[in-house]
């Protein structure tokens, strides 16, 4: 399952693999939308790259004893939530933060993804979606790009 905000980028989720995607700049409830596509259970894994509003409406479309994974602040760094989805649902909050991590936290990741994502990529069941790609002399470009809000992938930057 997938979310985005936006209708356009739903065809392309699809394309990715995504068996249900939620287009959530349409008004849709979130939380609603997510029960209805599970049955009422919720998504054990949430990964919330948004932030804000959408944290609190990830808490009561998650399953009993599930995790949400806050990734990213796009929507800024505050939520107001209600303690009774969080508390009721057993739930377990993760922050992440990729460009702050301590030493203990990376090495592990790190000797994972050497393990079992690297050889998965090297058989292609792993790959990259890239967005668009730009030299670093078109930082600013690329950062239009991201805050866009139209990129599906990553946004690279390469260096001659």
């Amino acid at each position: 399952m997938a979310t985005t905000r936006s209708a356009e980028k739903a065809d392309r989720l699809r394309e990715l693999g995504a068996d249900t995607v939620i287009v959530t700049g349409t008004g849709t409830d979130l939380a609603r939308a997510v029960l209805t596509a599970t049955d009422d259970q919720g998504a054990d894994v949430v990964l919330d790259h948004v932030a804000g509003g959408t944290f609190a409406a990830c808490l009561p479309a998650t399953a009993l004893d599930g995790h949400v994974v806050n990734i990213g602040r796009l929507a800024g760094p505050a939520s107001t939530i209600d303690l009774d989805a969080l508390s009721f649902r057993h739930l377990t909050v993760h922050g992440v933060s990729f460009g702050f991590s301590r030493d203990w936290e990376t090495v592990p990741v790190l000797e994972a993804l050497r393990a079992d994502v690297l050889p998965a990529v090297d058989r292609g069941e792993i790959t990259s979606v890239v967005d668009t790609v730009f030299s670093v002399d078109q930082y600013h470009d690329a950062a239009d790009r991201l805050r866009s809000g139209n990129a599906v992938g990553k946004v690279v930057l390469t260096f001659a």
